[in-house]
């Protein structure tokens, strides 16, 4: 029975480390990713070769609308995955605390 409630403590612990590396990554290293995809090189192509204003000015604000399109729908995956990945490590570790306290309530049970 000891070594089945060393293998619970360490799946607590191995969860609450993940919780908590999973916080860290949350707070300081996702809102500083900048995984956007670029626009086509025929853009770019326009705007070198564009003499007319109003036409730069209209392909500045298409990929502008394309920049902020792609920001919102990423920060809505990776708040997405977020949510699911602590519910997932919350759980687990959750039922991890059960299973312990379930075993020392049967330990002291059977002294």
């Amino acid at each position: 029975m000891n070594w089945l409630m060393r293998v619970n403590v360490a799946a607590i612990v191995v969860y609450a480390s993940f919780t908590a590396a999973l916080v860290v990554a949350d707070i300081w290293i996702f809102p500083k990713l900048d995984s956007l995809i670029p626009p086509p090189p025929t853009v770019e192509l326009a705007i070198r070769q564009g003499e007319d204003i109003t036409a730069l000015r209209e392909i500045s604000l298409v990929l502008f609308d394309h920049v902020t399109a792609q920001a919102r729908t990423f920060n809505e995956l990776i708040s997405s995955g977020l949510f699911w990945t602590r519910l997932h490590f919350l759980g687990a570790m959750g039922l991890a605390c059960v299973n312990v306290a379930l075993l020392i309530r049967l330990r002291r049970n059977t002294l």
